[in-house]
């Protein structure tokens, strides 16, 4: 008799203990829960700023691709420098100079560039060395 009530005391207190342990278990489980809420939010913010950054820094190398001066567009070429023709300031399309002395044009919308044909090669320096 006596080895029944000790077992059976035995048995309330573990399962006393074993209670407490679920129960520790389960708050531990439920903040778990909160912290992973809270980093799934936090990780859809910081994949919205990483696209808007993205889109960003395209932005600005195609910005960065073609520098302005006296009215026309300079390309970069990725080995550095410029390309040797110049692109309309306004629609970004092809100019051409007729003569050396008539001023570039563009062959898309008719925009004129500050400086004529025969100057080119001393505009393309002055990018150069004021862009390079």
């Amino acid at each position: 008799m006596l080895s029944m009530i000790e077992k059976l005391i035995n048995e309330h207190g573990s399962s006393a203990i074993l209670k407490e342990r679920l129960e520790l278990i389960n708050d531990k489980y439920e903040a778990l829960e909160g912290k992973l809420e809270n980093s799934e939010k936090e990780n859809r913010l910081l994949r919205q700023e990483l696209e808007l950054l993205k889109s960003q820094v395209k932005t600005q190398k195609i910005e960065q691709a073609y520098i302005e001066y006296k009215g026309a567009k300079f390309k970069r070429k990725p080995s550095g420098g410029f390309e040797d023709s110049p692109y309309c300031f306004k629609c970004n399309g092809g100019m051409f100079a007729l003569e050396d002395f008539m001023p570039f044009v563009c062959g898309a919308c008719g925009s004129t560039a500050g400086f004529k044909g025969n100057q080119l090669r001393s505009v393309l320096n002055e990018v150069e060395n004021e862009y390079a």
